[in-house]
């Protein structure tokens, strides 16, 4: 086994909303062992699925997110052997990771204390949509329900011309199920770490109502200190006044988005040239362009809202690649906005070798899905298994927990 978590164990009793957070440390390594009910997690009934017939071992969503997972079915709501075996497995854990409703597993005689009292160093980690107290604590919710209450999806949405009257957009993915995974895993780790430390393990109370609130840029501070209500912008960050455009569309209908321009003034001087040599952006010699501070979006300057303006006369009557590459010379954070056809032929990502193909039922070959986001010299990541069957590994764990039990 390799990866910088190799040795970790982590018992997961997770369906969508904390199945990514169990992602993440089975692709670091740990072994992340998948607790599921009989007729299998949620999850694997959430689609696309393979060839678009559905089925418990074809969910394209649930490939993703477990790999490198074993999967093992105890019936913990009606087996009182199968709840032995689970105990029998936290004994000999490092984490136990769930994500039931609060007090769900302690009312199977699985709490988070009665587990740490036969493994004082075992680390669990409690996912919920609210938190294990306060007044929502028993409150349902989902993923976009999250990302309403936690207040990212006001911040997302059109300017008032592109959408009149256009209510708050959710933007695509498991944005809220990810985030909140991922400080999951930040806390198991820092908790590891104190483990380490001190030999103690602990409770963590993950809430995804707090994790996205942690997301919400600008908003907060406005309304903390200012008491003024943000504005939702297309293609660009949420002000409190409206700032210019940064998304534009170019002469193949594609759009790029443009964050800044010309900060430094070597930067500027080439990007004017590269204009100009187009016959756009005449005016920019004029010396009232020649501070950054003049040029630099969402500060209500005049100079600002003039470049912009330009820039999208100019990207109107030029190739989306020319734009892209011509942006990106001059030292511009620019970019075209991707298909995903487009991101999986990306020569970046395959050169640093970004995709991984998965096998699963009901495919002649692998898909391709995204790996790792980062690259450890010394503990490469890989991809161990695909994402289990369900119950593939149960005879296996269910010896372990023998083991286990006599140790």
């Amino acid at each position: 086994m390799s990866g910088p978590l190799a040795g970790l164990t982590v018992l997961e009793v997770c369906d969508e909303l904390g199945q990514f957070a169990g992602k993440l440390l089975a692709d670091l390594g740990a072994e992340v062992t998948k607790i599921e009910p009989p007729d299998g997690s949620s999850a694997r009934r959430v689609g696309p699925f393979v060839k678009d017939i559905p089925g418990p071992n074809r969910s394209l969503n649930f490939w993703y997110n477990n790999t490198n997972k074993r999967s093992s079915v105890l019936d913990l709501e009606a087996s009182d052997a199968d709840r032995e075996t689970f105990r029998a497995l936290a004994s000999a854990a490092d984490v136990v990771l769930e994500d039931r409703a609060p007090g769900a597993l302690a009312s199977l005689g699985l709490s988070p204390e009665s587990l740490r009292a036969a493994n004082p160093g075992l680390v669990v980690c409690s996912i919920t949509p609210f938190g294990q107290t306060g007044p929502w604590a028993g409150w349902k919710s989902s993923d976009m329900v999250g990302l309403a209450l936690g207040g990212p999806m006001m911040m997302n949405g059109y300017d008032p011309e592109d959408a009149p009257g256009a209510p708050p957009i959710r933007g695509h993915g498991d944005q809220g199920y990810n985030t909140t995974g991922q400080f999951a895993v930040h806390g198991i780790l820092a908790a590891l770490f104190h483990r380490h430390t001190t030999g103690e393990g602990q409770l963590i109370d993950c809430s995804m109502h707090e994790a996205l609130s942690c997301t919400t840029e600008v908003g907060m501070p406005y309304w903390l200190y200012a008491r003024q209500d943000v504005i939702r912008q297309t293609g660009r960050h949420a002000a409190a006044q409206r700032t210019e455009p940064w998304l534009f569309q170019s002469k193949d209908g594609r759009h790029l988005i443009l964050y800044g321009v010309g900060r430094d003034n070597d930067s500027w001087r080439r990007l004017k040239s590269w204009w100009q040599s187009h016959g756009f952006g005449l005016q920019f010699d004029e010396p009232r362009f020649d501070a950054p501070i003049a040029r630099q979006p969402g500060r209500g300057s005049p100079e600002a809202a003039e470049i912009m303006a330009e820039m999208g006369r100019f990207i109107a009557a030029t190739g989306a690649d020319e734009v892209y590459r011509g942006g990106q010379e001059r030292d511009q954070a620019w970019g075209i906005v991707r298909a995903p056809d487009e991101t999986l032929q990306d020569p970046h990502f395959h050169d640093r070798g970004h995709f991984v193909g998965v096998t699963g039922e009901g495919v002649e070959e692998p898909a391709l899905m995204p790996g790792a986001p980062y690259i450890f010299s010394a503990t490469p990541w890989e991809l161990r298994r695909p994402a289990p069957r369900l119950g593939e590994h149960t005879e296996e764990v269910r010896a372990e927990a023998v083991r286990a039990a006599k140790s």
